[in-house]
């Protein structure tokens, strides 16, 4: 039942739409004060099963107040209300921008084994502090709860989602309901009634087991509408069978699987155990070749070594998708082919005409239209390897200790190369000496220019991105140094209609979709704007188990103005 109107207030936050129904409760997209986008959940309290309630609170609230992990999608607020005269609890999370792992797995998408292994991960860090910090049990792990955030490195963090079925370890009759989890992914032990922190283990090594295979482990048709005793029954014969563990995977691989799924003779673990094992920290046993220490982590880049300076190089792989991945731009991306990246590649040539490689450029424009994204991406088109650096990155609390970062990781840029060295904010790093806030860090400033100096010489090219080209020191900016420079504008409808296109490619999509109707709307609107419209549409469509359509889309850019206060004006491209 829709209890909620758009733009009725709860609280303090404001109705944007109706999400969906649920079996005790409705679901929501709000605004808070600050135009932050957030979902809330709104219980009807008599409705609510007195098992299902702890301390006068909806459980799922009481307990959602005791937790705060990165990946663990944490309540932020929670309050009561009377509504038409019945008293009613809510609770508000974050709504973070990605896509559903059920949905990404619906698409046909398929995971290497190191992305596996880095979601796993995640999953089982959450569901560890859950049992040991908070002591509770999920109960409900499976690929329709894992949410996966990209994050501005590329990589993915995955957050555990629905709390609705959290509880202490339990045996006999749950304080929940049984008709909504998915009987796949539940533990033997949990069809007898029994749920406790190693069957939300269970649930993760099935997860991984999907990851891995596309499908869930011992998977069988099972009808949804079947009573609960029937599922069981079926699940139950179809485990009788002999589990297929994945082709292509290491020996202590499948020992983590088996020990997670309990195909070994050992007591199966919880998800402490299974991270240790993960990680290196305890042996696999099945089979009996031991794993080695996991190197990769997709929440830090699974395709990355060397440590230095808390800072990793992005190794160059064939594969990657360079220019093609970027949307619209076609004339700097055409002249940049031209004009400098086959001088990069092509060293004999440029020697023969004694030709000069550049030693960086700087990327300017309005915040969110892409700058860092189009630095990779030219990295990737290059064929060099990659290092992001923020400002806290060669932060030092000692005198001169930055000095001697700065002078680090160009030498480490150096014994990586060809290496793209892209610097964001770049006016953080070397502000106008001129300037009365930026005088004592002249000799920060220094150091870049005595870096930027023939860097093309040791295989190092420099990308600064910046919105505030004024704040730069004018020096690192003459010819020699970081000469050429090119604005990335707030993308314009052709660019528009490739961004939708791109976002919205191996998704579920209604045929009402039109990205033409789409990129007329969001005039002036930047990149990340584009891609938060569509996962934000993507995300309600998901929880409404129904494509995307038009009217989701419509709806996301109606609630979420563009980032952008007003359109600038667009010099044309230029050195």
């Amino acid at each position: 039942m829709i209890r909620l109107n758009n733009n009725q207030t709860i609280g303090k936050y404001t109705v944007q739409r109706f999400i969906k129904e649920g079996l005790l409760n409705d679901s929501y997209v709000v605004t808070d004060p600050e135009g932050q986008t957030l979902f809330l959940k709104l219980y009807d309290f008599a409705s609510v099963p007195e098992k299902m309630q702890v301390d006068g609170k909806v459980a799922e609230i009481a307990y959602g107040r005791k937790i705060s992990h990165p990946h663990v999608l944490s309540p932020v607020d929670d309050g009561e209300i009377v509504l038409e005269g019945r008293q009613m609890q809510y609770l508000v999370t974050p709504f973070f921008p990605g896509a559903l792992l059920s949905a990404e797995l619906l698409t046909g998408r398929q995971y290497s084994l190191e992305e596996a292994k880095g979601i796993f991960q995640g999953v089982l860090e959450g569901l560890a502090y859950l049992g040991k910090e908070a002591g509770l049990c999920h109960n409900d792990i499976t690929p329709r709860n894992i949410l996966l955030e990209e994050a501005e490195d590329g990589s993915v963090v995955p957050r555990i989602i629905d709390l609705g079925h959290l509880s202490r370890s339990v045996s006999g009759a749950p304080p929940f309901t049984l008709d909504d989890l998915n009987i796949l992914y539940m533990a033997p032990e949990a069809l007898k009634g029994i749920f406790n922190p190693k069957g939300d283990a269970f649930s993760a090594a099935a997860v991984y087991y999907t990851l891995l295979t596309g499908k869930a482990p011992w998977e069988t048709p099972i009808d949804g509408s079947l009573p609960f005793v029937q599922k069981k029954n079926l699940i139950r014969k179809a485990r009788e069978a002999e589990l297929e563990l994945p082709e292509g995977i290491d020996e202590a691989s499948k020992a983590l699987l088996a020990q997670g799924l309990g195909l070994s003779d050992i007591t199966r673990p919880d998800a402490v155990d299974l991270l240790k094992i993960l990680t290196g920290k305890a042996p696999a046993t099945l089979p009996e070749k031991q794993p080695e220490k996991d190197k990769g982590d997709i929440r830090k880049g699974s395709d990355t070594d060397k440590e230095s300076i808390g800072l990793k190089v992005q190794r160059n792989t064939s594969g990657k998708g360079g220019f093609a991945d970027v949307a619209g731009m076609d004339q700097l991306k055409d002249e940049l082919n031209k004009r400098l990246i086959w001088v990069l590649q092509d060293k004999e040539k440029a020697a023969k005409y004694r030709l000069m490689p550049p030693n960086g450029m700087l990327l300017y424009g309005p915040p969110g239209c892409g700058k860092t994204f189009f630095a990779k991406k030219f990295a990737e088109q290059s064929g060099f390897n990659y290092l992001l650096v923020n400002g806290s990155d060669l932060g030092s609390t000692y005198v001169h200790g930055t000095q001697t970062k700065i002078a680090e990781l160009f030498k480490k840029a150096e014994s990586e190369a060809p290496t793209v060295i892209c610097f964001d904010e770049f006016d953080s790093f070397v502000p106008s000496r001129g300037s009365e806030s930026a005088r004592h860090r002249a000799d920060e400033v220094n150091e870049f220019l005595s870096q930027l100096n023939n860097c093309s010489e040791r295989g190092i090219f420099v990308i600064g991105t910046t919105n505030r080209m004024d704040m730069i020191d004018p020096a690192v900016l003459r010819k020699g140094r970081l000469d050429l420079h090119y604005e990335i504008p707030a993308p314009d409808l052709d660019t528009r209609k490739a961004m939708f296109r791109i976002h919205l490619k191996d998704r579920p999509l209604a045929e009402d979709v039109d990205v033409e109707a789409l990129a007329r709307l969001t005039d002036n609107y930047a990149s990340s704007d584009i891609a938060f419209i569509v996962n934000e549409s993507a995300m309600v469509a998901a929880l409404s188990d129904e494509p995307i359509a038009q009217h989701h889309l419509e709806e996301s850019i109606r609630c979420n103005p563009s980032s952008l206060k007003k359109r600038d004006e667009r010099p044309k491209i230029g050195f």
